[in-house]
Parts: structure tokens; C-alpha cells; sequence
């Protein structure tokens, strides 16, 4: 019964692990995408003369911000729940060991 939950542990942990990790990665392509749209807003200041074409852009622009803000929102709650859930596990582990 003690290695079975041993190995149940232990898996529980690789997942997070790997999960985590899946992470990271998303969290390189939302910087990246921040990055974009930071510089694109940058360029509609800075260029943006035409009345009609800035404001669409504007409305555009608006949207991509709301939805990166829901973004970092999501990555903050995933995050936080992966690293408790990862402490979790580590103190079921060292609990069950004599």
C-alpha cells in the first residue's frame, strides 16, 4: 500500500512538474506578444495621422490589450495554483515518510 501511494505521489509531482513547465512556455509567447503589441502601439502613436485608419486601429488595439490583460490574469491563477499544489504534494510526501 506504501509504494503505491509512493509512486501515485510521485507521479502527481511529475505532472505538476511538466505542467509547469508548459508554462514557462506560455509564458515566453505572452511576453512575446506583449512585446508586439507594445511596439505596434508605439508605432500607431508615433505614425497614426490618418483620422479614420488610427481610430480603428485604436478599437483594435483596445481589444488585443483586453484580452492580454485576461491573459496575464489567467497566467497568475494558473501559476499560483501549480506552485500550491506542488507544495501540497510535498508535504503529503514528507508527511508519509518515517
Amino acid at each position: 500500500m506504501a509504494d503505491e501511494m509512493e509512486t501515485i505521489l510521485r507521479k502527481s509531482l511529475d505532472a505538476v512538474d511538466r505542467s509547469q513547465k508548459w508554462q514557462m512556455a506560455g509564458l515566453v509567447v505572452f511576453l512575446l506578444l506583449l512585446l508586439l503589441h507594445l511596439l505596434t502601439f508605439t508605432a500607431l502613436v508615433h505614425h497614426g495621422h490618418e483620422v479614420q485608419a488610427a481610430s480603428s486601429r485604436a478599437v483594435a488595439m483596445g481589444i488585443f490589450s483586453v484580452l492580454l490583460m485576461v491573459v496575464a490574469c489567467a497566467f497568475g491563477v494558473t501559476f499560483f495554483i501549480s506552485r500550491m499544489t506542488k507544495r501540497i504534494l510535498k508535504a503529503i510526501e514528507l508527511s508519509s515518510k518515517p
